[in-house]
């Protein structure tokens, strides 16, 4: 089957063509073992395990204002716990609680605007799960403050 016509000294673009079939040959389908180069090829990666499995981006509640989400991929909620912790719950659950967690927060303080320490919660009553984990901020104090842009990242494996 012919997918273009050619004319003497160039292609016709003019012409509409269908296509129905099946395309061979073009590097098969991916799954939860495919494997990719690296940029210098030297080495290889699994491609399903070096994608962010969730992430947000949000305002975590500060100058009184409620937790909103801006954008997210997985994520079913952001829900204000108090000041500074915030409990984000995913749309599809983790395989196990075990994931990696990246994040960081911006906020106000006396001393103008500081970029804070972030990370899962440390209070033993709020535990990472395969469907929920808690944020704490923290700026200048060791008192958890609302972050006015907070982003996270989980990097795992889904159920």
């Amino acid at each position: 089957m012919a997918l273009s016509k050619i004319q003497s000294e160039s292609l016709n673009l003019a012409d509409t063509f269908a296509f129905t079939g099946t395309v061979t040959g073009a590097g098969g389908s991916l799954d939860a073992t495919t494997t990719v180069p690296s940029e210098g090829g030297a080495a290889t990666t699994n491609l399903v395990q070096g994608l962010a499995k969730a992430w947000a981006s949000f305002d975590q509640g500060a100058s009184g204002h409620p937790v909103y989400t801006d954008a997210s991929l997985n994520t079913s909620s952001t829900d204000d716990v108090s000041a500074g912790i915030t409990k984000i719950t995913f749309t599809s659950i983790a395989d196990n609680s075990n994931y990696a967690i990246n994040g960081c927060c911006q906020a106000q303080d006396a001393s103008g605007t500081v970029f804070g320490t972030w990370g899962k919660s440390t209070t033993s009553s709020r535990q990472m799960t395969t469907s929920y984990f808690y944020t704490e901020n923290r700026v200048s104090s060791s008192t958890p403050t609302d972050g006015d842009y907070v982003t996270y990242s989980i990097l795992g494996d889904l159920a």
